[in-house]
């Protein structure tokens, strides 16, 4: 028998995380074209922004892999690896083309939403099974809903004009976009706050829903309005993130699962340090890459080739333990 988690040391793993963010916020702050605390408020103002931007993306895609997680129970699911990130990309690229031009202001915004949104209607229905959500199913349509995706923004980059292509590949890669307005900045941490905190508060349910349909159930979850909420947050989030930041890949997947070994698998505490771990996770990325650009005249890296560098070992990592299961009998 499992000996019960202590809800004390659970809680000081979150403390320990919100100190690690603390750090990295410093951190970030100290490190520009030259190292320690700026003597400018202009250039305080412009890290400030961006280490804002990376905190958001950061909790944001965290969040929305831990609701997918639930959602499909499936410990692999993510925003990146089924494709929801890429269709959040294709609506923000299909804007930037100009092929929206009925939408105002926050096209961009909706765009990206629709994208992501539509890319999770089709995975969730292709990946069922006799009315079963099927993982190994789910992981292949998430590969091929990622192709898709990506030829279509290929073919966007195609046909607009050569000046247009380099900011396109650029933000691909998972460019933290600084020169996104403060007002969109908010907005984004606005509704990543308060989807959070909607999750937070269905934590209990999410954690009955681990069980079979029946037994949840029979516990009193409705598990078609909880499928709709989490679907709902967890495209909003996504789409959030990719405004921000372009398609940044594997923070859904891997700080979900690091908290997990840590914390267990209450969905209240693993929505909270999730969020903080994703955030500190990507302020760090994106203070390492700045401190690997200064003295050289090279920009700085996406912050998205830095996590897929070390997404994806810890990636194959955790799907070792999924492959060959459809040969046992």
């Amino acid at each position: 028998m499992t000996a019960a988690r202590s809800p004390r040391r659970d809680w000081t793993v979150i403390g320990i995380l919100a100190l690690m963010l603390i750090a990295a916020c410093a951190a970030r702050l100290m490190v520009g074209d030259h190292y320690g605390w700026p003597d400018s408020a202009d250039i305080l103002a412009v890290r400030r922004h961006r280490m804002l931007i990376a905190m958001i993306v950061g909790a944001a895609l965290s969040t929305a892999g831990v609701l997918l997680q639930a959602l499909l129970r499936n410990p692999l699911a993510s925003p990146y690896v089924l494709g929801i990130s890429s269709g959040a990309a294709v609506g923000v690229m299909v804007t930037w083309a100009g092929w929206l031009p009925l939408l105002a202001g926050a096209s961009t915004h909706i765009a990206a939403a629709a994208g992501a949104m539509a890319t999770m209607v089709v995975v969730y229905l292709f990946a069922q099974k006799r009315g079963r959500v099927d993982p190994v199913g789910l992981l292949l349509v998430g590969v091929i809903a990622n192709a898709i995706n990506g030829a279509a923004i290929m073919f966007v980059n195609y046909v607009n004009p050569m000046g247009m292509r380099g900011d396109m590949i650029r933000w691909m890669m998972g460019y933290i976009n600084d020169n996104v307005e403060l007002d969109m900045v908010l907005l984004v941490g606005g509704v990543t706050l308060i989807g959070g905190g909607i999750a937070v508060a269905m934590g209990r349910a999410m954690d009955v829903a681990t069980f079979s349909d029946a037994e949840s159930q029979s516990l009193g979850v409705h598990l078609g309005r909880l499928r709709l909420t989490l679907f709902t947050i967890a495209g909003l989030l996504t789409a959030g993130s990719v405004m921000l930041a372009g398609p940044v890949g594997f923070v859904g997947l891997v700080c979900p699962h690091m908290v997990r070994v840590l914390v267990g698998p209450s969905h209240r505490v693993l929505l909270i340090g999730s969020a903080l771990a994703g955030a500190m996770v990507v302020v760090a990325a994106d203070t390492l890459i700045k401190v690997l650009a200064v003295g050289a005249n090279i920009g700085l890296m996406p912050v998205g080739v830095l996590m897929a560098l070390i997404g994806g070992p810890v990636f194959l990592f955790m799907l070792r333990p999924h492959l060959g299961r459809g040969s046992d009998a």
